[in-house]
């Protein structure tokens, strides 16, 4: 009995797992946009028509339509326009070392610190309340106030007492204007 080949995918699926906003046909018309940027020899990106990708894909022109526009509004992709019906299509850079993360990342990216800082108060442990969904706008315009999350992060680490609980972390999306 032959012996089967393990195929390792560790830099997609590292990469592919860090998109949690992504449903799986997103997911998936990423992953083919990607490798076809990738191969792609012009540096505007991969130029590819609704009903190739939908070949490819097996979805719908109009859903690979909307697939696209979802994608392009998370940041994952930049479209550029060429006459009246040609698209160039271009994915972030995943491997480049400077991996820029989408608002939405960022976001998860602050509620998830924030809420560490709660736990971690043991003067919240009879009534922890964290930060949930409905900050996730008001830690977006933070964010963009901020010029990303890792200023903002860089700004709760630096004050300790403001976000060492809930009334606090409230009091200080409140008088900034993001709540």
């Amino acid at each position: 009995m032959a012996q089967e080949k393990e195929i390792h995918f560790t830099g997609y699926e590292k990469q592919i797992s860090n998109w949690t906003d992504l449903i799986p046909a997103e997911r998936f018309t990423l992953l083919v946009l990607q490798t076809l940027t990738e191969v792609s020899k012009d540096p505007r990106g991969t130029y590819i028509t609704n009903d190739r990708l939908s070949n490819i894909i097996g979805l719908s022109p109009t859903r690979i339509s909307s697939t696209i526009t979802k994608l392009k509004k998370k940041g994952y992709i930049t479209v550029q326009r060429v006459g009246a019906t040609g698209r160039y299509i271009k994915t972030r850079d995943y491997n480049h070392a400077t991996y820029t993360r989408t608002i939405e990342e960022q976001v998860t990216g602050v509620i998830r610190y924030i809420n560490k800082l709660l736990y971690d108060n043991p003067s919240n442990i009879d009534d922890l309340e964290e930060i949930d969904d409905t900050y996730r706008d008001a830690f977006m315009n933070a964010i963009k106030a901020y010029e990303g999350s890792d200023n903002l992060i860089n700004l709760i680490k630096n004050s300790p007492d403001t976000f060492n609980d809930i009334d606090g972390v409230n009091e200080w999306l409140e008088n900034k204007g993001f709540l």
